[in-house]
C-alpha cells in the first residue's frame, strides 16, 4: 500500500482522467476493484498539495496575526506603564507568560493535532517569556546587560521546542543563538547541538516539511556563527577561516547525504547538501585569487585563542574526521557528481600541508582554477544526459563566476574578456532552450 510520503502528485484534471478510466477498465472486466483501488492510492490530486500549501499559509498567518497582536498590547501597556504601581506592574509582567501558557496548555490538552494552534502558541510563549523578563528586570531594576538577557531568554526558550513541538519557535530560537555569537564571539553555537535531538524527532516522524525548514534555520545559523566567529579582523583563526568554511561545507554535504539518503534529490528538501554545496562553490571560488592570505603559526600571534577559537578548531578537525569516515563508508555509491563536490576537500589537506611546508600560494590559484573549470564541465554534462536541469544550472552557474571572476583579472585582455563573456552567456541560452525541448519532447513522449 502507497504511504502518503510515496503518493505521486498529479494535477487534478489527471486524477480525474485516471478515475473515468479506471472506472471503465473496471466495468470491462481488465482489472478488478481492488487494483483500482491500488492504482488510485499511488496518486493523489494536486489539490491534495494546495490543501498542505494552505495548511502552511494558515499557519503563517496565525503566528503572523499572533506577534501583531501581542506587539500591540505590549506597545498599549508600554504608553501606560509609568502610571502603574509596583504590583500592578508585577502582574501585568507576568500576564503575557500565564495566558501564553494557558494557550499552551489548551493545544496540547484538546488539540494536540492541529499544527496551526501548537506553532501559534510556541510562538506567543516565546515572546511572552522575553517580554515578562525585560518588564521584571525594569521594574526591580534588576542589574544586567544585554547578554545576560538574552541568554536567559535562550536557556527559558529551548524546553518550550519540545513541549509544544514547535518548529518556528525552533528557527526562533536559531536567530537568538545567531544574535549572541555575531554579539560576543563567543561559542553560543553549541546551543544549536542542543536543537538536534528535535530534529532528530521531526525526521523519525517523518514530518519532512517541518524538518527541511527547522534544519535550513539552523543550518544557517550554524554556518554564520562559526564563519563570522573565524573570520573577523584580528581573530587567531583568520587565516583560517577560508578552509575551516571549505571543511564545514564538504561535511554538511557529507551529513546530507549520511541521514537523508542518497535518493532526496530535492534542492528544499535536504539543507545539509544544498547549503553545503553552496559554501562548497562560494569558497572554492575564493581560492582563485591570489592574495589570499595563508595559514601562520597559530601560537605566534599577538592575541591569545580563546575558548571560542578552540571550540572551532575542534569542528574542523570533526568535520575533517566525518568526510573521510563518509568517503571511506560510501565510496562505491558516490556518482561523478558527488566526487566533484568532494573533490574540493583537497584544498583542505593542501592547506594543512602548507601550513607545515609552505607549497606556495600559486598551487592554489591553478589547482583551483582547473577544478572549477573541470568540475562545472562534467556537471552541465551530466545535467544534460540526466536530463537535470538543477544539476545543467548549477555547473553553468558555478562555470559563469570563474568567468566573472576572471573578468576583473587585470592580467586578461578586453578582447578576450568580452569574447569570452558573450559566447558564456549565448551558451547558457542555448544550452537552457535545448534542455527544455528536450524535456518537453520526453513528457510527450511519455503521454
Amino acid at each position: 500500500m502507497a504511504t502518503e510520503h510515496n503518493k505521486k502528485s498529479i494535477s487534478r484534471e489527471r486524477h480525474s482522467w485516471l478515475q473515468q478510466e479506471s472506472e471503465s477498465w473496471k466495468n470491462t472486466g481488465l482489472i478488478d476493484p481492488d487494483t483500482q483501488r491500488q492504482i488510485l492510492q499511488q496518486y493523489q490530486s494536486a489539490s491534495g498539495t494546495h490543501v498542505q500549501q494552505h495548511s502552511w499559509s494558515n499557519i503563517l498567518l496565525v503566528s503572523l496575526g499572533a506577534l501583531l497582536i501581542g506587539g500591540g498590547v505590549i506597545l498599549l501597556l508600554a504608553h501606560n506603564w509609568e502610571s502603574f504601581g509596583k504590583m500592578t506592574r508585577t502582574i501585568l509582567s507576568f500576564l503575557p507568560l500565564v495566558l501564553a501558557q494557558s494557550y499552551c496548555w489548551y493545544g496540547i490538552q484538546y488539540k494536540p493535532k492541529s499544527q496551526a494552534v501548537l506553532e501559534t502558541a510556541g510562538v506567543l510563549l516565546f515572546f511572552a517569556v522575553g517580554a515578562s523578563i525585560s518588564l521584571i528586570s525594569q521594574t526591580y531594576h534588576i542589574y544586567g546587560d544585554l547578554e545576560r538577557f538574552l541568554l536567559v531568554w535562550l536557556l527559558l526558550g529551548l524546553p518550550i521546542v519540545y513541549t509544544i513541538r514547535s518548529a518556528t519557535t525552533l528557527m526562533l530560537l536559531s536567530g537568538l543563538i545567531l544574535w549572541l555569537c555575531f554579539m560576543e564571539r563567543e561559542p553560543y553555537w553549541l546551543f544549536y547541538g542542543a536543537l538536534v535531538p528535535y530534529l532528530y524527532k521531526l525526521y523519525r516522524s517523518n514530518s519532512r516539511n517541518l524538518l527541511a525548514w527547522a534544519c535550513w534555520f539552523a543550518i544557517i545559523g550554524l554556518l554564520s556563527s562559526v564563519v563570522y566567529g573565524s573570520a573577523y579582523y584580528a581573530s587567531p583563526l583568520d587565516h583560517w577561516s577560508i578552509y575551516i568554511s571549505l571543511a564545514l561545507g564538504c561535511a554538511l554535504y557529507a551529513l546530507g547525504y549520511w541521514t537523508f539518503g542518497f535518493e532526496n534529490k530535492k534542492f528544499w528538501g535536504n539543507p545539509p547538501v544544498s547549503l553545503g554545496l553552496m559554501v562548497i562553490g562560494f569558497v572554492s571560488l575564493m581560492f582563485t585569487w591570489y592574495g589570499r592570505t595563508l595559514p601562520v603559526d597559530l601560537w605566534q600571534l599577538e592575541r591569545p585563542m580563546t575558548a571560542n577559537e578552540y571550540t572551532i578548531l575542534g569542528l574542523f578537525v570533526a568535520c575533517f574526521i566525518g568526510v573521510i569516515l563518509f568517503i571511506s563508508r560510501y565510496a562505491k555509491r558516490l556518482s561523478v557528481s558527488h566526487w566533484v563536490a568532494l573533490t574540493s576537500f583537497v584544498f583542505v589537506i593542501l592547506g594543512i600541508i602548507d601550513f607545515y611546508f609552505d607549497i606556495g600560494e600559486h598551487i592554489f590559484v591553478v589547482l583551483s582554477n582547473l577544478y572549477i573549470l573541470v568540475g562545472s564541465v562534467i556537471l552541465m554534462y551530466l545535467g544534460i544526459q540526466q536530463t537535470r536541469l538543477m544539476i545543467l544550472n548549477g555547473g553553468l552557474i558555478w562555470f559563469s563566476f570563474l568567468v566573472l571572476f576572471r573578468f576583473f583579472d587585470s592580467d586578461i585582455p578586453f578582447m578576450a574578456k568580452g569574447i569570452i563573456f558573450i559566447g558564456v552567456g549565448a551558451a547558457f541560452i542555448v544550452a537552457n532552450i535545448w534542455f527544455k525541448k528536450k524535456q518537453q519532447s520526453k513528457i510527450e513522449e511519455g503521454e
